[in-house]
């Protein structure tokens, strides 16, 4: 499975509003991205041994050609020779592209265990209140900011307006 029909931002992403449905959608998710890790580690491996047999078949045909054309060779040769053909260029590059794929899925495994974290922390913050708006006042829709400046303009409101004290200092 190429990982072009996976969303990875999309199925890491949390929902802070959803958080029961992202605690239930997350093994499923979790379970998901592992089995294809674990098929890509699979499709690693049959890859990796198809380009150490057709490196064996190569090196066995250039062999054969070198004893017919009674041409003297050395392994080094050989092993330069393999390593150009045509056959073991492409099933490295098979193999390149399955190790790639390999590494994503398990990237995308370890980031779903930073998931599950953040999901127990975002848990903890909502029921800790975090997400709660304040309860200062009835005004609820009233952010704190506001809150805060009206106050401090009602206290210099009071500070500002003299008093009944005030005046028989004066005298």
């Amino acid at each position: 499975m190429k990982n072009k029909e996976l969303d990875f931002e999309n199925d890491l992403s949390i929902d802070k509003y959803k958080l029961d449905q992202e605690c239930v959608t997350h093994s499923q998710l979790y379970y998901r991205y592992s089995e294809m890790a674990a098929n890509a580690k699979n499709q690693a491996g049959v890859l990796s041994d198809n380009l150490k047999l057709i490196m064996g078949e190569a090196n066995i045909k250039i062999r054969n050609r070198y004893i017919k054309e009674e041409t003297k060779f050395t392994e080094a040769v050989i092993n330069a020779e393999v390593e150009k053909d045509k056959s073991v260029l492409e099933a490295r590059e098979e193999l390149r592209e399955a190790e790639v794929n390999l590494a994503r899925l398990q990237a995308g495994v370890a980031a779903f265990e930073h998931r599950k974290s953040q999901l127990d922390n975002i848990v903890r913050l909502y029921c800790a209140g975090y997400f709660s708006m304040p309860a200062g006042s009835g005004r609820q829709r009233e952010t704190v900011n506001e809150q805060a400046g009206r106050e401090a303009r009602k206290n210099l409101n009071k500070k500002a307006k003299p008093t009944v004290d005030d005046d028989e200092d004066d005298e």
